[in-house]
């Protein structure tokens, strides 16, 4: 199926032209016609699925063109737990503008200058609002933002805006509406506390369930790198001598290990290193974003909220240092990476502790492989024993008798140099062995020489 099989509006399907969009993935799939037709939506999906354009496209292709500048008002409201999410959803409109004069289209979050958004409104209201819940609110309770004429309401990432203690400007907005507003709401998982909000106003709404639809999983290659008593500093500065990135992200659980991960990174000499984090004031997340996206850092240290749903381009390896406590976190930081039919690396620092997270991972579809750190370097686990596996093949019965000795007995300490110190006597000895049978043979094919020359035999 392709974009143009929608029945979009001529301009809609010259942007996607444009932009390179032929095929719609899933989630676009599923979600457009519905929305398309007025059609209340829940969608789980994973960030890297399309979700975006799958709210975008009918909406645009819905919105009334016809009214008079006078006229104009809300007719569609975004709302984004983020201000960079909020700002990438603003970047996706920019395009169809280009194509289609009449569409307006505002942003509003929290860290911009207030004044410049009630002047802009004052002029005319957009048909289309994109923001954080609290700048929309803000802006409606000073009745400048006049959000209840709007026909669609889409609320993305709505997990995350639960977690963020954003549900309740949402709830606040959503009862301003009227009643016959089209609702699609966007999330990676439904957490029990949301399925209130969800019975009050999704009552008469379309489940969609894609969050089985991993992003890029065939283009990642996942890669758990076993820590155990090794030092994360260790561990990591090894890693990032193996690699060559051209944008790496790294993801800490906290932002609390953001400093000692970036100092890690700076004695390692690997460049500018970026960090994208909830301690960072708003202009400098703008400013670092921007930064990001323009490919300045080599290395991006980051928390899951503050790159939860921003789309980077280029992203060619993502390390999580330790896995996050959700498995659905780790689904959305390696699907940074392997976009574009391009080949990424996900690697995950890994202790026994977290098995069970792993084994949920497994169930989603997720193919691990295991490297451990040698010497410095990291070896791939399974060649590692297929290699050693191919040596014992070779090995003489004596020799497989004293590794199995030391296998199946319980040892001492120090059991490693007996045990290199008894197969170095064996080896000499079969060294001093193959040099005294090579010594007779010499000596065999020297007699037959000699006696050939004396009988002619």
């Amino acid at each position: 199926m392709l974009f143009s099989s929608f029945g979009f509006k001529k301009y809609i399907n010259d942007t996607l032209f444009d932009i390179g969009f032929e095929t719609p993935t899933s989630i676009q799939n599923k979600v457009i016609p519905l929305i398309k037709k007025h059609k209340n939506v829940i969608g789980l999906a994973h960030t890297g699925t399309g979700k975006t354009h799958s709210f975008l496209l009918p909406i645009l292709n819905n919105l009334d063109l016809n009214v008079s500048f006078e006229k104009r008002h809300v007719q569609a409201i975004i709302i984004a737990p983020t201000r960079e999410l909020a700002k990438q959803i603003f970047d996706n409109i920019k395009p169809f503008q280009k194509q289609e004069s009449k569409i307006t289209c505002g942003l509003f979050i929290g860290g911009e200058d207030i004044n410049k958004n009630i002047s802009n409104l004052r002029k005319t209201q957009p048909m289309i609002v994109v923001g954080t819940p609290t700048r929309i609110k803000e802006l409606y309770e000073q009745n400048e933002l006049r959000i209840t004429t709007a026909s669609y309401v889409v609320v993305d990432e709505c997990d995350m805006i639960f977690d963020l203690g954003f549900i309740e400007d949402v709830d606040f907005m959503i009862s301003r509406v009227n009643q016959n507003v089209v609702i699609s709401l966007f999330s990676a998982t439904i957490d029990e506390n949301l399925r209130p909000f969800i019975k009050k106003y999704l009552k008469n709404s379309i489940f969609i369930d894609d969050s089985e639809s991993i992003p890029s999983t065939k283009n990642v290659e996942h890669i758990l790198i076993d820590t155990k008593n090794k030092e994360i500093e260790l561990v990591l500065s090894n890693l990032v001598k193996s690699i060559n990135p051209y944008m790496c992200l790294i993801f800490v659980n906290s932002k609390d290990n953001i400093s000692s991960i970036v100092k890690i990174l700076r004695k390692n000499n690997v460049g500018h290193v970026g960090e994208l984090h909830g301690n960072l004031q708003p202009r400098t997340r703008m400013a670092t974003l921007k930064k990001v996206k323009n490919n300045d850092f080599k290395y991006v240290v980051a928390t899951d909220v503050a790159a939860r749903g921003v789309d980077i381009e280029g992203v060619s390896h993502v390390i999580s240092i330790n896995l996050p406590s959700d498995s659905n976190y780790y689904i959305h930081r390696s699907g940074r990476t392997g976009r574009s039919n391009l080949k990424g690396k996900s690697y995950v620092l890994f202790n026994i502790k977290n098995q069970q997270r792993i084994e949920e991972l497994k169930n989603k579809g997720i193919e691990f492989s295991i490297q451990k750190l040698v010497e410095g370097e990291l070896i791939d686990i399974k060649q590692r024993e297929q290699k050693k596996k191919k040596n014992n093949l070779n090995l003489d019965t004596e020799s497989k008798i004293v590794i199995s000795k030391y296998k199946n007995t319980k040892v001492k300490p120090g059991y490693k140099k007996k045990r290199k110190d008894e197969l170095e006597k064996i080896k000499q000895k079969r060294k001093r062995e193959h040099i005294k049978e090579s010594i007779a043979k010499i000596k065999k094919e020297k007699y037959k020489r000699r006696r050939s020359e004396l009988f002619g035999d």
